[in-house]
């Protein structure tokens, strides 16, 4: 009898049990047991096993479009590749690449390129960021010529730049152009018709990405870079070889790399805190004045404990799309974007 009565409760546990239970929803991507691949023009695996189907038309160009510009007039897409750009007709979508690959049309950008690439008033004039080739390229879109060449390297204000690295760039006005160097970490303002160099502003460590306030008041400057590193004391371009060191000086955010170090008599200089204020952030510049109005520090901070783990990297801020109160800020490292309120400072 007591057996019986312990079977009964039993199954009666188990009745309870079961139901007490909920069902549960498991959401999963599609893709999962699939290939990565592009299926056609219209569908795509990527390797989150996500699939991908654009809503709009599709067209292919030359692999690594690293920037983009419309015309004025919306008629026309220009991208720059490495050594490449396509013109793109918006209209029906027909493109031309330069260089051709039958070599008919030469390209305009022999000795390198960027993401940096504008489109003038006239629909036809085109600028594009020559990388380290220090240049702006000055091209026309509807003949295929090479119209001009202007060089951010140069003396301005008692100080010469050289080994200049043209990054993103910007037209103010028809007369007037912006860009971005790199090899200087610096905001370059350019006096078209005279090829002249009328400003150099200060930016931050490696600065990648350019924008405007559509008063063209205001100019943002997203720094990717954390470090400015320094040569070791005491070299010249007579005594490059002998100054080498056969490894690298030190770790990564120890004393030695903020503060300094010694490798075989050679003293190499420290690179500072990685949380500098120049350091992956953002500059904004008063461009009535030519002058710095603030440094952001945007996205996480290395050391920040973010989802209980420790950001490790910086944020990598580095593209910008500027509105009428608000700045917007991807922050590559952290996926997600940062909100300026521009006319507060915030």
């Amino acid at each position: 009898m007591h057996k019986f009565g312990y079977l009964i409760c039993i199954i009666f546990s188990s009745i309870v049990s079961v139901a007490q239970q909920k069902s549960v929803t498991i959401l999963e991507v599609p893709g999962k047991q699939a290939f990565t691949q592009i299926k056609s023009d219209h569908f795509a695996v990527l390797p989150s096993g996500r699939y991908v189907q654009p809503a709009g038309e599709i067209l292919r160009i030359t692999h690594d479009p690293f920037g983009l510009a419309i015309s004025p007039d919306g008629s026309t897409s220009v991208t720059i590749h490495d050594g490449v750009i396509t013109i793109i007709n918006n209209n029906n979508l027909n493109a031309v690449r330069i260089p051709s690959y039958d070599r008919k049309i030469k390209s305009p950008l022999k000795n390198g390129s960027f993401i940096g690439v504008a489109i003038a008033a006239d629909n036809k004039t085109v600028y594009l960021s020559g990388g380290d080739n220090g240049a702006v390229i000055v091209y026309d879109i509807e003949k295929f010529v090479t119209l001009d060449s202007i060089s951010l390297n140069g003396t301005i204000n008692g100080v010469n730049y050289e080994d200049s690295y043209t990054s993103d760039l910007v037209l103010l006005n028809e007369h007037e152009l912006l860009a971005l160097d790199r090899g200087n970490f610096r905001l370059v303002r350019i006096d078209i018709p005279s090829k002249k160099i009328t400003a150099s502003m200060k930016s931050g460590r490696l600065p990648f990405g350019l924008s405007l306030s559509p008063d063209k008041k205001f100019a943002f400057v997203a720094n990717v870079g954390l470090y400015e590193y320094p040569l070791v004391k005491g070299t010249t371009k007579e005594n490059l070889q002998k100054q080498m060191i056969p490894y690298h000086p030190y770790g990564n955010g120890t004393k030695e790399a903020i503060e300094g170090t010694t490798i075989e008599g050679k003293e190499i200089p420290g690179v500072g805190s990685p949380l500098h204020e120049d350091a992956m952030s953002v500059f904004s510049f008063d461009l009535s004045t030519n002058q710095l109005v603030k440094k952001y520090k945007t996205g996480y901070q290395i050391g920040e404990m973010v989802e209980e783990a420790e950001v490790v990297g910086g944020a990598s801020p580095n593209s910008i799309a500027v509105g009428t109160k608000y700045a917007y800020i991807t922050n590559a490292s952290n996926d997600n974007i940062a909100v300026i309120d521009y006319r507060t400072n915030k």
